[in-house]
């Protein structure tokens, strides 16, 4: 029996993940750091698809996060078909006043177990000649921000590192994909010090964003950038130059105070 793999399950995207793969009747192994959170979307899903949903509550911030996801699933005979790195969490402020640890947690989070995650799975795709995976980045992977210089580094690693890895995987049979939504409507913004429906920025649903990625994917795109606006801002931002872009993103994300919030 094999599964879809996502972090970040009990919430956001992950969440909408969860139940779009579901609803097609996929059998899911959702990860996240909150147990009770995590256990109200499988048995919903469970009763709802009458699909096998099983959990696994990991922070994933830590250094050896994905191998004990890893061990897990090896335990359990579980095969994973699909592997989905969107667990992640924001965070707002000037970079010197955002204390080392938080910064640490994020590259942990965003690159460090996205990649050893991805490590862990692919033998075993490449052994049955199939497999996905989806890695979540962001329209700041396409330029720093100021005030979010480290969130915006780490999703341009997560965008550099998935188109890279795929040309790798061409003739495998596993596809590869970057989803790279703009502003969206989850919980990430909480405790942040910013509200996204008072910004410049279009914020949208997770629904598109999700069936935007699984059509991509479908597709074999290397990436993908949900919204009609979000795709202009990331092709007509090519055309400036990167210090105006840098100076229209202070703009946009500059706070008074900085703190973070988990999007698991």
């Amino acid at each position: 029996m094999e599964y879809v793999l996502i972090t970040g399950a009990s919430s956001g995207i992950g969440k909408t993940f969860a139940a779009e793969y579901a609803s097609h009747k996929k059998n899911l192994i959702l990860v996240a750091r909150s147990r009770e959170k995590l256990e109200a979307v499988a048995n919903r899903l469970r009763t709802t698809y009458n699909i096998d949903v099983r959990t696994f509550q990991q922070d994933l911030s830590f250094p050896d996060s994905a191998e004990k996801v890893y061990d897990h699933c090896d335990r359990e005979n579980l095969a994973v078909d699909t592997l989905i790195n969107n667990a992640g969490f924001g965070l707002d402020g000037a970079f010197d006043s955002v204390p080392l640890a938080t910064l640490e947690k994020m590259v942990v989070l965003h690159n460090l177990t996205l990649m050893k995650l991805t490590r862990l799975f692919l033998p075993e795709m490449k052994r049955r000649n199939r497999g996905e995976v989806i890695n979540l980045s962001s329209i700041v992977a396409f330029q720093g921000v100021p005030y979010n210089a480290v969130y915006a580094a780490t999703k341009a690693f997560v965008l550099s590192f998935s188109e890279s890895i795929r040309e790798e995987l061409r003739q495998s049979g596993i596809r590869v994909l970057a989803l790279c939504p703009g502003l969206t409507e989850t919980d990430i913004f909480d405790n942040t010090g910013i509200d996204p429906h008072l910004t410049f920025m279009p914020v949208g649903p997770t629904e598109p964003v999700v069936k935007a990625a699984i059509k991509a994917l479908e597709k074999d795109k290397s990436y993908i950038v949900p919204g009609f606006i979000n795709k202009i801002l990331i092709h007509g931002g090519r055309l400036l130059p990167r210090t105006v872009m840098l100076k229209l993103g202070m703009v946009l994300t500059r706070r008074e105070k900085s703190s973070i919030k988990r999007s698991e």
